[in-house]
């Protein structure tokens, strides 16, 4: 039977300071105070397969390098005698993990599972460093997962990925003897405060805000019309598994000549727009603030999220996406902001007691890779025909949870397949309207792989909730 060690392994930083919080930090502090009592909802829970080498101290040792690295792993917030938010790094205390055992057929991502449910029901305190915590299974002597449970506050989904990365590298090198290789030059989140607090970035909060502005004259005031129901939300998750999608975008990509997630956010917006009866659509994205390369390999919070407001008018979807394009381009130029200040223009953005409602929200966590070489000019990668396979195409209840009114997740963890989840709110979908939805997105990118010509067809068939397209389960 698998059996565990909890340990509390002592770090020692380079250097204990304090400093204000930054624009996400303070974004991420403000969603978390909304969610409170439950502020674990933000903690994130991320694993990762090990190459089979090495022993459970090489992995604690190394995630004890990886604490020492990076500050945002050994940070602290409260908030000062003002009521502004503070970032304190700590430079030394202790982290705990724990080391769990297994027979070899005891099954490592059950007990991983296992872990991270109990996690998701062991808060942080943030006022209390390092804001992260580990555990390893072992078979046979040898490590073969490793998982870590942080929260949100110190890192975003680039930086767990990047935390992953470098764990496999620095263990792949402690188990063969080497030295260790050396951290990826990177801004810190107290040099990253110092500059949101310079002429520099003061000026790119100016510039942000002024964006904001324009987009909130320009978003619609609701794309879901109260239609009665329970006065608190009740939220609802479906997740489709596709085949078909997965084939369609990159023909579609190819063809328009934008992103994948462009094509995705295009019939997204489109779906949106129709049910709205809108001419236009204003989501918001989720971005990680990685243009400037000083960040891009830093482990820490930059997330953000930027409204984009995008024209429906005219039948063809690739006039539709192209205009997403540029869209979107400006909306990830402008993701550095002041999040309270934001919160006040959101709030007047439609006069006293009358907020303008931007709870829609497009959220594409792949890893987005460049299109494929084709012998043709329109990017089919495959001899499948999308249609074909719409018939392996799964839509199920999902234990995704967000909240807001409408919210769109795509990953594509499986190979060959693309995952859409939509978590919505019963007042502006039912639960049948979200697998509808879902079935929408999939039955519109196949229509239009199919109708290369003018589309006029396929943007007239939009919208119809309550029908289905492949077997639910």
């Amino acid at each position: 039977m698998a059996e565990f060690v909890r340990h509390r392994i002592p770090f020692a930083g380079r250097r204990s300071v304090t400093a204000p919080a930054t624009c996400a930090q303070r974004h991420l502090w403000n969603l978390m105070q909304r969610q409170l009592p439950d502020a674990s909802f933000y903690d994130v829970c991320y694993w990762v397969a090990l190459p089979g080498h090495g022993t459970a101290q090489d992995l604690l040792d190394v995630c004890g390098e990886l604490v020492v690295r990076h500050e945002s792993l050994r940070t602290a917030f409260h908030r000062d005698a003002d009521g502004s938010l503070v970032q304190h790094v700590v430079d030394a205390a202790e982290f705990e993990a724990e080391v769990w055992t297994l027979a070899p057929h005891e099954d490592p991502d059950g007990v991983r599972r296992a872990w991270e449910r109990r996690m998701r029901h062991t808060p942080f305190d943030p006022a209390r460093a390092p804001l992260i915590r580990f555990m390893v299974t072992v078979v046979d002597g040898v490590p073969v997962l490793a998982a870590f449970c942080v929260s949100h506050l110190s890192v975003d989904l680039t930086s767990v990925r990047l935390l992953a990365d470098e764990l496999t590298r620095l263990l792949d090198a402690r188990a063969a003897g080497r030295p260790l290789p050396p951290a990826a030059p990177a801004r810190q989140p107290v040099e990253q405060a110092q500059l949101e607090q310079s002429p520099r970035g003061r000026a790119l909060q100016a510039r942000s805000r002024t964006y904001w502005q324009r987009q909130l004259d320009r978003a619609p005031a609701t794309l879901f019309p109260d239609r009665g129901g329970p006065a608190a939300p009740v939220r609802y998750s479906a997740g489709m598994s596709s085949r078909a999608v997965a084939l369609a975008v990159p023909v579609l990509a190819r063809r328009w000549r934008v992103s994948t997630s462009v094509v995705l956010l295009t019939v997204v917006a489109r779906l949106l727009g129709r049910r709205a009866g809108s001419p236009s659509c204003t989501l918001r994205l989720l971005t990680a603030n990685r243009s400037d390369p000083d960040v891009r390999g830093t482990v820490a919070n930059l997330h953000t999220e930027v409204p984009v407001t995008i024209a429906l008018d005219g039948d063809r979807a690739e006039d539709v996406a192209r205009r997403a394009l540029a869209a979107c381009t400006a909306a990830y130029a402008n993701g550095l902001y002041d999040p309270d200040d934001i919160a006040r223009l959101i709030a007047d953005a439609r006069g006293p007691g009358v907020p303008v409602d931007l709870s829609y929200c497009f959220n594409d966590i792949r890893e987005e890779q460049p299109l494929p070489d084709t012998a043709d000019g329109d990017g089919a990668v495959s001899g499948e025909s999308p249609r074909a396979a719409m018939a392996d195409t799964v839509v199920a209840p999902d234990e995704f949870e967000e909240g807001e009114t409408f919210f769109v997740v795509v990953d594509d963890e499986v190979p060959g397949w693309i995952r859409v989840v939509l978590n919505a709110d019963h007042r502006a979908l039912t639960p049948s309207e979200v697998h509808a939805f879902l079935h929408d997105i999939e039955r519109l990118l196949v229509e239009y792989v199919e109708d290369a010509g003018g589309e006029h067809g396929p943007a007239a068939a939009v919208g119809g909730a309550g029908r289905g397209a492949a077997t639910e389960s």
